[in-house]
């Protein structure tokens, strides 16, 4: 019954919503319209009901998302860093749940040596580093090969380490905040 899957769906994001919160999300104007559906599908009450969805007795179909490639736009890739660390862009763009990372603002895939966290073919997705990032884990871009560095803020200071040597480094290029790794992607 598509009545119990939204109820139950609802049940799911708030298990304490109440029959007349319920009536409302689905456009109910009583309660009893609740109860009524619920009897239908011979359960007590909605707490009977509740118990049921939130233990994994209540079944619920797999959900696909409605939401479009074009609500979310497109992420665009890097070709690669320049000499002052700005990047290169290509004509290439990524789009779906990727592109829908609010955090990241491009991406780029890694080739060289592991540094920290990151492989050899890993996909970056990548947003400019401010001063205030939280960021753990920055990329210094560079020509050659773009650096992986650890972030380490003390108080006011802050200083870059180099992951496979714990060095600390100095870059006078452009910094960017890793906001994901993603790994065997294609």
């Amino acid at each position: 019954m598509e009545v119990l899957n939204r109820m139950a769906y609802l049940i799911l994001e708030d298990p304490f919503i109440t029959a007349a919160e319920l009536s409302q999300k689905l456009g109910y104007s009583e309660e009893k319209t609740i109860y009524y559906w619920l009897a239908k599908a011979h359960y007590q009450g909605l707490q009977a009901f509740k118990r049921a969805v939130v233990g994994g007795r209540f079944r619920l179909p797999a959900q696909i998302a409605k939401e479009t490639v074009s609500q979310y736009g497109r992420l665009p890739v890097l070709d690669g860093f320049n000499a002052d660390g700005k990047p290169i862009l290509t004509k290439e763009s990524l789009s779906g749940s990727l592109a829908a990372n609010v955090l990241g603002k491009m991406a780029w895939r890694y080739h060289g040596p592991s540094q920290g966290p990151v492989q050899s073919g890993d996909l970056l997705l990548l947003s400019p580093l401010r001063d205030e990032d939280p960021a753990k884990w920055v990329l210094a871009g560079s020509t050659k090969l773009p650096t992986v560095l650890m972030k380490v803020t003390t108080g006011t200071d802050t200083c870059y380490i180099r992951p496979d040597t714990c060095e600390i480094a100095n870059f006078d290029v452009a910094m960017y905040r890793i906001v994901q790794i993603v790994r065997n992607l294609f």
